[in-house]
């Protein structure tokens, strides 16, 4: 599969690696796609705003290896889905 990408998506791609959090634009993109597949975890009640937070919180570090960024971001969705989203009746 072939894909192209606008010179503003490129620039992006090229930044975000340029930037040092990815070892090139392919771990980017890689990083991208694993974004897409959590966010359509069935059941996610977060919104886009705090996972975008999450994800970027995460690029933002670069202690983390993509690995621990994950188990991060996992770990952090797990507590969020665990949270009662609406006060219980006593």
């Amino acid at each position: 599969m072939s894909i192209r990408l606008t010179p503003e998506q490129e620039r992006r791609v090229q930044a975000v690696a340029g930037s040092g959090a990815y070892d090139s634009p392919e771990e980017v993109v890689e990083a991208a796609l694993a974004a897409i597949e959590q966010r359509s975890v069935p059941g996610f009640a977060g919104t886009s705003e705090e996972l975008d937070g999450l994800l970027a919180e995460g690029m933002a570090s670069r202690e983390l290896s993509e690995e621990e960024f994950w188990s991060s971001v996992n770990q952090t969705t797990d507590a969020m889905l665990a949270e009662p989203r609406f006060p219980t009746v006593g």
